[in-house]
Parts: C-alpha cells; sequence; structure tokens
C-alpha cells in the first residue's frame, strides 16, 4: 500500500526529487499523511486536477506555536484569507471521491510551517504558495527518504509530473 503526502512547498519542487526526513523542505501540509491502495499516477491525476482549478495562495508567518503530542515541535502558524481550508476541502473530497480514506484528517486545520533547524518561516513573512506537491512517503530508498510524485504550478495546465 502506498503513502502519500500533499503539500504546498515555500520553495520549489520537481518531480522525481528526493530528500531525508530532516531535510524536508520548508512546507504547509495541505493534506495529512494516507495510504491507498489506488497507483501512483491515480492519485498524482486527481491531485493535477485540483492544481489546475486553484490559484496561488498569498499568505504570512503568524503566530508561532507548539504541535505534536506533547507540544514540542516548534512551527509558525501560516495567515491567509481562507484559501488554505477551501483548498484542502477540495483535495480531500476528491481524494475522499475516488476511495481513499482521508477520514482521520484533523477537523481542527490550522496551517503552518514547521520549524527546520535554522530554517522557519518568521511572523510578518509573506509567502506565495504557488506550487503543490504530492510527496511519496515511502519510496524505495527507504524510510527515512521522501521523494517528489509530482508538482504542479497553481492553476496551470500542464502538470510537471515525469512521464
Amino acid at each position: 500500500m502506498a503513502r502519500f503526502v500533499v503539500v504546498l512547498p515555500l520553495v520549489p519542487l520537481t518531480a522525481g526529487a528526493e530528500f531525508t526526513v530532516a531535510e524536508w523542505p520548508l512546507h504547509v501540509t495541505l493534506v495529512e499523511p494516507f495510504s491507498t491502495d489506488l497507483p501512483e499516477p491515480a492519485v498524482a491525476a486527481i491531485i493535477g486536477r485540483i492544481a489546475e482549478q486553484a490559484a496561488a495562495v498569498r499568505a504570512s508567518g503568524g503566530e508561532d506555536a507548539a504541535f505534536g503530542r506533547r507540544h514540542d515541535v516548534p512551527v509558525t502558524l501560516v495567515r491567509d484569507g481562507g484559501e488554505l481550508a477551501a483548498l484542502r476541502s477540495r483535495a480531500i473530497d476528491a481524494l475522499r471521491e475516488a476511495g481513499v480514506d482521508v477520514d482521520h484528517v484533523r477537523e481542527d486545520y490550522r496551517p503552518h510551517v514547521s520549524h527546520k533547524q535554522d530554517r522557519r518561516l518568521r511572523w510578518g513573512e509573506r509567502v506565495e504558495l504557488g506550487t503543490i506537491a504530492l510527496i511519496d512517503m515511502r519510496p524505495n530508498a527507504g524510510s527515512h527518504h521522501r521523494s517528489v510524485v509530482a508538482a504542479w504550478q497553481l492553476g496551470a495546465a500542464a502538470s510537471v509530473a515525469p512521464e
């Protein structure tokens, strides 16, 4: 069974790129990790259709917070005009309609960017979230790696997914 996550990276990501868990690029998670029996191209097609219908999201860094079970993961909350929640709903609905079990997603979605070593989104820092990426959480490289299945510019008709 494949496991994916859908993110809006703060830096450009391209299909085929790989990184370790420790090197995750700064991003806003749009849909938490989910498992599915659908083949990778089918999941990519679903997310690609969402990307075609969405515009880039202008946002900024908000308050710092602590996430995780023990509240020990430092994050910066992301402030926007509600576009992130709407985009998330469309993505979750599309996945659900395709038979993907996304019933475990958080009801209290709070868009945020986790701090990574010396990298973070700062209070008031403006960002344009113009790319959506589908990430393989279980690539062939092993459990400490992640792989970009596909990435799309929001609002663009053409995917930059690998052939």
